[in-house]
Parts: C-alpha cells; sequence; structure tokens
C-alpha cells in the first residue's frame, strides 16, 4: 500500500454548481436503483426516497457546511476520471470522523489504479483538515470495491445479512 509521501496521479478539484446538478441527477437515480437490488426500498418509491435523501444531506448543495464534493482530475491530461463526496461526520453522527458519501471512477476509467490514488489524495486532504478517520459504506454485491477499500486499508467495522424465504 502506497503512503502519503508517494505521488498520485489524481487531483481533487472541487465541482462547480453545473457539475454538481450533473452528478445529483445521476446519483439520484443510481442510489435508488442500488437500493432497490439491495432490497432495502421497493422501486415505486426508490426515486422519491433517494431524492429525499440527496436533499436531507445535502440541504445546501456544494454548499453544505461539512460536505466536500470532488471531481477527480487525472493529472497528466486533466481529464475528469470520476468524483468523491465527503462529509466531515459519519451519518449517524455516533463518532467523529469523515464519511464518504459517494465515490465513482468512470467505467471507462476503471482498472487503471484511478480508485486507489483517489482514496490517497482523500486521505492526504482530510489529514490536512485534521480528520483521524474516514468510513465509509459499500452495498454487499458491489465486490470490486470492497475489494478496492480492503486493499487501501479499509476493514469491515459492521456486516448486515439477509436472504430471502418463501411464505407458506
Amino acid at each position: 500500500m502506497r503512503h502519503g509521501s508517494e505521488k498520485t496521479m489524481i487531483d481533487l478539484v472541487p465541482m462547480n454548481d453545473d457539475e454538481f446538478e450533473e452528478y445529483l441527477k445521476a446519483a439520484v437515480q443510481k442510489y435508488a436503483k442500488e437500493k432497490v437490488e439491495s432490497e432495502s426500498w421497493k422501486e415505486e418509491e426508490s426515486l422519491e426516497l433517494s431524492n429525499r435523501e440527496f436533499k436531507r444531506h445535502l440541504p445546501n448543495g456544494i454548499a453544505t457546511k461539512g460536505h466536500y464534493l470532488f471531481n477527480l482530475k487525472d493529472k497528466n491530461t486533466n481529464r475528469n476520471v470520476g468524483m468523491i463526496w465527503v462529509g466531515l461526520k459519519n451519518p449517524d453522527n455516533r463518532e467523529d470522523g469523515a464519511w464518504i458519501w459517494d465515490f465513482i471512477v468512470n467505467e471507462s476509467e476503471r482498472g487503471r489504479g484511478f480508485g486507489k490514488d483517489a482514496l490517497i489524495a482523500l486521505d492526504r486532504f482530510l489529514g490536512n483538515i485534521g480528520q483521524n478517520k474516514v468510513s465509509l459504506h459499500v452495498f454487499g454485491h458491489n465486490e470490486i470495491a470492497i475489494n478496492l477499500y480492503k486493499k487501501s486499508g479499509y476493514r469491515i467495522t459492521d456486516l448486515v445479512m439477509s436472504k430471502n424465504i418463501k411464505p407458506k
């Protein structure tokens, strides 16, 4: 695993209003789909619930205090290769530390080290603003992300499992 002094291929660049609106539109749809796939929400209510969640956590959009939404820029080409959203408290406010709300490496850019480098860049950013812990949630069916987080030093702190049963 790389350490804080190593160079990365990624710059964290704050989103502007237009980029945020574009992100939000896609993120609401994606989150609704993920919640349906994980059997947490019913499809017919998923978009409304997803919209509500984003409005609750980002009431002032990119100006919401304590939240940072970054584009991931490839230092070599200055291309946007993804995004990351981090807040300075976890969603339940049970403990101090940052919380990764969303993290995307564009599908066409995956497998090239951008994800690992983005997490290193985020660690540096959080350390520079006095944070000493970062946590996240990942859906159980997202094995690629789980492997990336494990390789980047994250460990499982909680695990929820479920099983469908057939009623008699």
